[in-house]
């Protein structure tokens, strides 16, 4: 049939070709009409014009069947990129494999869904790709109305930004079929493409007349004839196709005297060709084997071939060859020029008319049913044989109800969770025997979770209502699952209790899997009062675990779990380490352990995520370092982007804070806090990310901008920063490490007394990750009506014994630095020497720093001129590498002030010369045996050297003079 009165739209079309390929500036066209209208043709036409131009062509055409297929529309337009090996595909898609894998027919991690927004930046990743090898490109998206929601999301994000490639976009869809979600999607389109929105009309009379003599070009045609054939269609082109077929197919000469015999009947099948009884009745007269087909097709599309009709209508593929011949001439199927192609109806009001009125509802769902089987036989994706399944009705089939799942999982996969509750629901309401029906709601249960935690605990309980006794694998997994969920919905308390009950009622060897999940939630509930028993019932649950013998990834969880209740506790650092390092697997000879996954399925990343944080606190910086990198790399192959790695960045931050990178800290916290935000707001992940960026900005001297962030984020709001979950850095001592930095010490006394009350009531204590101590003692050290020098010291007295009871060198060293800093007296300069050889070469460049400057103006204060100045300028220079301003700032002046310096301060010799303060300062004794006065090093636990990395020798202390 000719492209008639399309002089416009085709002119447009060229103009954009042409446009595209001079200026190298990307262009969308929108068509729309009603069905039949001739959309397709038009968009035929542009595909082979361009094509003849130069163009790369990328084509694809919805299916009214397919429009539940997450991203298929974007499989069927980069179809190359699936028919790919599975090692070329990789190479192909580049970093982003991990994410577009599991829409491409790669690897599924259904673990965890990958981010939406980088989902559709990979998506824009392969396009670039295409640009790069086949620019210009053409990408022609017929029946978009059909398109799935994910799909049709990507194209119209793609579509804003199209200038920047040398592609056109055409588009075609009906403007009353689609569903409402698609309409976002289709006025995006619409917009971009401006005044090329082209609504098509119906042919005129003239047009219509073209059409019919080009149908008949061997015999003469009345202006009557035409007129009426018009009249009959009112312009139509599909419905005058239908029209002329039939005026053929019944012998009816095109001649104005052929009207009063045939002109009602030309009229009633041009209103009628599609409508149930008027179709199936022209159905009916098609021989058996080309009906079969027909139905076949009708069920198949787009995927039909001659070996999959022939399989599933048991005609042989000579009998399907004659068969399509036959609805070829008939005008219902495209021809078969390669058997092993694929090929469909004419148009889709045909298959419609077909599918809709040529079956029995049960001969329908039936080959739908093989239909399914035969296409996951063929090696399509699960989705695909489910959108087949989805229309099989009340048949009770385990298989059927296992394909519905592993399209849920591929949704999930895919980014797009929630789209496989469709197929869980179809599967519990027509397909699941009753012995599936917990595996159904556990899988539901996942695919809510990830957008709505809340949600997933409906069918997550009713998993657990159908689940078998406690200790099998599923109900495990379902108790995992909702404790989760209830965790993740602000509800630890519910989840814990839930754990608890489970473990009472399962044997004893399935419990350890729950006693994991249970220690780990109860590690983030900050109003856990049974902590500290806690805390003693997984040190008895691990006693007879042996580290180095653990094979499963539940012992070395328990392992990870032990360590960060370790650090929480203040347990021994040599403990601790050894746990630690136990859960990244068996040493091997070479002394390298394993790791530990942070997307293995059925786990979370939290336990590395708090292992992580345990190596970051025990300064062990080399092998926090080595399993963040290596857990961060694991996120993004396995297309878990923007949650996870807000996390990742964040602790990046930690770490990089820690050992003095402040720059980098900053840059690392500002990333965490920029991709956390993105995801709403009050996500725990900008707590962490904001933390650590307010204390970097606090090293760096930018109070200001450091008070802005913490107002955004609400740390200084009580409601907003006392939450249920533990966060790290503790909100509260972010906020009085500003207040102090401030000068405003009398705000932070309250809410610090009572932070350590809590912990301490809690036997959780420790300086490495709350320092409440410290931070109280330094406020009541300041001058100001607050200030209460007599409880500062006892308060750093304390903080000192907890930090060397835990034993790690920047604890210890802080502790020792803020202790030596409230005594003005001379032996205060043991504390401070303490602080600064505690430090030395452990990498934590900003405390040390800070030792370093309080020992140097502790030397200066005593009389110690010249040690004073080689003190501060390491300080000043140490601070200067770190970028710590306030510090180098400090050192820096003290060191010109003493080079011009004529006298030296005074010197309080009374309280020097006093025995109370070495009995009084519990950190008097340097780690490395170095003495108060004659008094032996108390440390009786071991070897500790590992703990201690220094490369270099202490500082020197000063000789009294």
């Amino acid at each position: 049939m000719p492209l008639v009165e399309r002089d416009f739209i085709q002119r447009e079309l060229r103009e954009h070709l042409a446009a595209v390929r001079d200026t190298r500036e990307g262009r969308v066209a929108v068509v729309t009409g009603q069905a039949g209208m001739g959309k397709s043709a038009v968009l035929e036409w542009a595909r082979h014009t361009a094509e003849s131009e130069g163009f790369t062509t990328l084509h694809v055409i919805g299916y009214d069947l397919e429009k539940v297929r997450v991203y298929g529309l974007v499989k069927r337009l980069f179809k190359d990129l699936s028919a790919l090996a599975p090692e070329a595909r990789k190479e192909r898609l580049g970093e982003w494999h991990g994410i577009l894998g599991p829409i491409f027919g790669g690897p599924r991690q259904p673990g965890e869904a990958p981010d939406t927004e980088d989902v559709l930046s990979a998506l824009d990743a392969v396009v670039r790709g295409y640009v790069r090898e086949r620019a210009p490109l053409i990408m022609v998206i017929d029946d978009a109305h059909w398109g799935d929601l994910p799909s049709m999301e990507w194209l119209a994000q793609f579509a804003i930004k199209v200038r920047d490639f040398p592609i056109l976009i055409v588009v075609s869809y009906r403007p009353d079929e689609y569903v409402p979600a698609l309409e976002p999607s289709l006025r995006t389109l619409d917009h971009v493409a401006g005044r090329t929105a082209t609504k098509l009309t119906a042919l005129g009379l003239e047009s219509t007349a073209a059409v019919v003599r080009h149908r008949f070009p061997d015999r003469p045609v009345d202006d009557a004839f035409a007129e009426h054939c018009h009249h009959c269609c009112g312009g139509e082109p599909q419905i005058l196709r239908e029209l002329l077929r039939f005026v053929e197919a019944s012998r009816i000469e095109p001649l104005a005297s052929s009207l009063p015999r045939h002109g009602v009947a030309m009229e009633q099948h041009a209103a009628l060709a599609y409508v149930d009884k008027h179709f199936k009745k022209r159905f009916s007269r098609l021989a058996p084997d080309s009906r079969r087909l027909a139905l076949a097709a009708a069920i198949l599309t787009p995927h039909v071939t001659v070996d999959r009709a022939s399989r599933l209508t048991g005609l042989t593929p000579e009998a399907i060859i004659a068969a399509a011949e036959d609805l070829y001439r008939q005008e219902i199927l495209t021809s078969v020029d390669d058997p092993r192609s694929n090929w469909g109806f004419t148009h889709p009001l045909v298959r419609l008319a077909v599918y809709r009125h040529c079956f029995e509802a049960n001969e329908r769902s039936a080959m739908h049913h093989e239909a399914a089987r035969l296409l996951r036989a063929d090696r399509f994706s699960a989705q695909t044989a489910a959108t087949h399944a989805l229309k099989v009705l009340g048949v009770r089939d385990e298989w059927a109800a296992n394909v519905m799942v592993d399209a849920a999982r591929e949704c999930l996969a895919s980014g797009v969770p929630k789209a496989g509750v469709t197929y869980l629901e179809h599967a519990l309401a027509e397909l699941a025997p009753t012995h599936m029906r917990a595996w159904l709601y556990y899988n539901m249960g996942r695919a809510l979770f990830v957008n709505d935690p809340t949600a997933s605990i409906e069918p997550l309980t009713k998993a657990l209502q159908e689940a078998d006794e406690p200790g099998t694998e599923l109900r495990t997994h379902i108790v995992v699952e909702l404790g989760r969920s209830y965790a993740f919905s602000g509800q630890l308390p519910k989840s814990i209790a839930l754990l608890e009950r489970e473990i009472q009622i399962t044997p004893v060897g399935k419990r350890p899997r729950l006693y994991a999940d249970l220690f780990m939630w109860a590690a983030f509930w900050e109003d856990d009062a049974g902590f500290a028993s806690r805390a003693h019932n997984l040190q008895r649950l691990t006693v007879r675990l042996n580290t180095e013998g653990a094979t499963t990834r539940t012992n070395y969880s328990l392992f990870a779990l032990v360590a960060w209740y370790g650090v929480l506790t203040g347990r021994r650092l040599q403990t601790t380490t050894k746990f630690a390092r136990a859960a990244l697997g068996p040493e091997a000879a070479n002394k390298e352990r394993p790791g530990f996954s942070w997307v293995e399925d059925g786990w979370g990343f939290e336990i590395p995520m708090v292992l992580t944080l345990t190596f970051i606190y025990c300064d062990l910086f080399k092998e926090a370092h080595e399993l963040l990198e290596s857990g961060m790399a694991e996120l993004r192959d396995n297309g878990r982007q923007r949650a996870h790695l807000s996390y990742g960045h964040a602790f990046r931050a930690m770490l990089s804070y820690r050992q003095g990178k402040l720059k980098e800290a900053r840059k690392q916290a500002e990333t965490g806090l920029d991709m956390a935000l993105k995801l709403g707001e009050g996500t725990p992940s900008q707590w962490y990310a904001a933390g650590v960026l307010i204390q970097t900005l606090i090293a760096l001297g930018d109070l200001d901008e450091a008070e802005k962030i913490a107002h955004r984020i609400g740390f200084d709001d009580p409601a907003k920063a006392e939450q249920a979950t533990r966060v790290l850095p503790v909100p509260a001592i972010v906020l009085a490490e500003l207040r102090i930095a401030q000068g405003r010490h009398d705000e932070v006394i309250r809410p610090l007394t009572e932070l350590g009350a809590r912990l301490r009531a809690r036997g959780m204590d420790n300086p490495a990750w709350c320092p409440w101590g410290l931070l109280l003692a330094e406020a009541l050290n300041a001058e100001g009506p607050q200030q209460n020098k007599k409880l500062a010291r006892e308060v750093a007295k304390q903080a000192v014994a907890r930090a060397d009871t835990f034993y790690a060198p920047v604890a210890a060293g802080q502790a020792k630095r803020v202790a030596g800093m409230i005594e003005d007296n001379v032996n205060a300069q043991q504390a401070l020497w303490d602080a600064a050889v505690a430090l030395e070469g452990v990498g934590a460049n900003y405390e040390y720093a800070k030792a370093l400057l309080a020992y140097g103006d502790r030397l200066r204060k005593d009389g110690h001129k010249p040690d004073a100045i080689g003190e501060l300028e390491r300080a000043r220079d140490t601070a200067m590498a770190c970028g710590a301003i306030p510090v180098q700032t400090r050192a820096a002046a003290m060191v010109e002030a003493l080079v011009g310096a004529t006298a030296l301060p005074p010197v309080d010799h009374e309280r020097a010369d006093a025995d109370e303060w070495v009995d009084e300062y519990t950190g008097g004794y340097s780690p490395f045996g170095i003495p108060h006065r004659d008094e032996a090093r108390p440390d009786a636990d071991g070897d500790r050297s590992e703990t201690w990395p220094f490369r270099e020798g202490p500082t020197r202390r000063p000789e009294p003079e």
